[in-house]
């Protein structure tokens, strides 16, 4: 999805991509973080600008990584939704895939356009599964062997038979999610509401009109843009236009956008005992996260081994708390991040960091803690060896965030992938271009 704004700045225009956090102006270079006081709104333009009394209808859209722990195993992919923010019979249910084959713009102020405000308020069940347990009838084909007479061979015989399946959804995660209210344009003429992207009447039949309540633009819908310089040194900070960390070469800092503005991010740059000289040409940032879980006992990496049945012999040392989880911090397909998720910390890096920032280049930081707390039930649900025990307890299993540490860990490269020497574990380097457009 593309949105259209000018740059506050000189005006010169600028195509955003929903993902965007920054907005970066080619014309006259200024770089600024876009914080709206809740979330996005965005709306289409008329087909006609000399429309009058536009009215613009609301519809909630959500999209983003999805995580789902079911008696079949563990599934993901990506949801991307749209659906009706008003209760109306004359609207469509969905916008399709309007969203993204027309360009958006940020809702500003404009003169006779009158906003119908969301009367359904936007909650996670509408995109989660609407079903917690669906039976389903199975063919199972078996093989039986029959002997022949009291002396004779065995024969086989393939025998079918209809199975009830039971299907039942344990836990859902959304990662990297956002969500946003896109505002639709329509016209009433001749008592009958128009799509005044088309300019089709929306049915067929008598004329019909709904009194809908209206409200007009906010000062409280109004993007605030801030300046990417930082706070400590007012150095020209480091981020990618997707970034929801900044960071700082002159100050040797890290930030990231809170309520309030700016705030520091903790970070620590990984050192490589394996890697050779000269051949670090990147970094990757993860999140070191210690929990405290609630419904399961994991306290230390030895609950971790027992777990997951991991062939690793258990150390006096590793009984003793702390434990930490390790996740990606930049977006990635979602079989990807479950996979490093799990060899991460499975690796259990107990090697040296240091405090500064790398001169090498550090791979755009666009997944928060927060995102990465959400994923957490789910890699302990992939990491379960025994699942038929551990997936009825995801209902009420609680974690709760304690620290949460950025780590930028060194890489090698080769024409195909990239290398972390120490953990060994390895990324294609397609995955992050695909991450782009997640």
């Amino acid at each position: 999805m593309q949105i259209e704004h000018q740059c506050p700045q000189c005006g010169a225009p600028v195509v955003l991509e929903e993902t965007d956090r920054l907005l970066t102006c080619d014309f006259c270079k200024t770089r600024l973080y876009m914080q709206p006081r809740d979330y996005f709104r965005y709306c289409f333009t008329p087909l006609d600008p000399f429309l009058e009394q536009v009215i613009y209808v609301p519809y909630w859209r959500f999209r983003g990584v999805h995580f789902s722990c079911r008696t079949s195993g563990i599934t993901n992919g990506i949801l991307d939704k749209t659906f009706l923010a008003v209760e109306s019979k004359h609207f469509a249910q969905t916008l399709g895939l309007r969203p993204q084959a027309l360009k958006l713009r940020f809702v500003q102020p404009a003169d006779n356009a009158r906003f119908i405000p969301p009367n359904i308020p936007f909650e996670k069940s509408f995109v989660e599964a609407k079903h917690n347990v669906t039976y389903e009838t199975v063919t199972v084909h078996e093989t039986r062997f029959v002997r022949r007479g009291t002396e004779g061979d065995y024969a086989e015989i393939l025998v079918t038979r209809k199975e009830l399946k039971e299907e039942r959804l344990y836990h859902e995660a959304f990662v990297a999610d956002t969500m946003s209210l896109i505002y639709t344009p329509m016209f009433v003429r001749n008592g009958r509401f128009h799509d005044a992207v088309l300019n089709e009447a929306l049915y067929e039949g008598p004329p019909v009109y709904e009194s809908f309540p209206y409200e007009f633009f906010s000062g409280g819908w109004a993007i605030n843009f801030l300046p990417t310089l930082c706070p400590e040194c007012g150095w020209n900070t480091l981020a990618e236009r997707d970034s929801c960390v900044l960071l700082c070469n002159g100050c040797n800092s890290a930030w990231r956008m809170d309520g309030q503005g700016l705030g520091r991010v903790g970070f620590a740059t990984a050192l490589s005992t394996k890697a050779a000289p000269g051949s670090v040409r990147q970094y990757l940032p993860f999140w070191r996260l210690r929990v405290e879980v609630e419904g399961l006992k994991l306290d230390c990496y030895a609950d971790l081994v027992r777990l997951g049945n991991l062939p690793r012999v258990i150390q006096p040392g590793w009984e003793e708390p702390p434990f930490f989880f390790w996740t990606p911090a930049f977006r990635m397909t979602p079989a990807v991040y479950r996979r490093m998720s799990k060899q991460f910390t499975i690796a259990n890096f107990s090697g040296e960091f240091h405090d500064r920032l790398p001169d090498a280049p550090v791979q755009a930081v666009n997944l928060t803690p927060q995102d990465a707390l959400d994923s957490l039930i789910t890699i302990i649900a992939d990491f379960a060896i025994n699942k038929k025990k551990v997936l009825p307890l995801l209902p009420d299993m609680r974690i709760t965030l304690r620290e949460a540490l950025l780590v930028l860990f060194p890489v090698t490269e080769t024409d195909h992938e990239y290398i972390q020497p120490d953990i060994n574990c390895g990324l294609m380097k397609n995955v992050l271009e695909q991450g782009k457009n997640i």
